[in-house]
């Protein structure tokens, strides 16, 4: 079985949002919120964004506002090799 904690996403009514599986904040603001998760970048983004809980340790978070999109970014690719390997191929 994986170690890696679940990802979950619970939003009510597009006012409250609640995530399990955060590793840490990367930005926020009253329009956007960034976070790095188990699964990737989530860009979370609406108006009057306050986030209400954070615990890194338990890996939760809540945040409040009115809630217009969320967006996971794509995981990149790691190749192994050094630099002068990838500028060779």
């Amino acid at each position: 079985m994986d170690d890696k904690p679940q990802h979950s996403v619970a939003l009510n009514n597009r006012q409250n949002i609640a995530l399990e599986g955060i590793r840490h904040v990367d930005s926020f603001d009253d329009d956007t919120i960034v976070l790095s998760t188990t699964l990737g970048t989530l860009t979370i983004r609406g108006h009057t964004l306050r986030i209400q809980t954070l615990d890194l340790e338990r890996g939760h978070f809540e945040a409040v506002g009115e809630f217009d999109s969320l967006q996971y970014g794509k995981k990149k690719a790691q190749r192994p090799g050094t630099t002068w390997q990838k500028l060779w191929r």
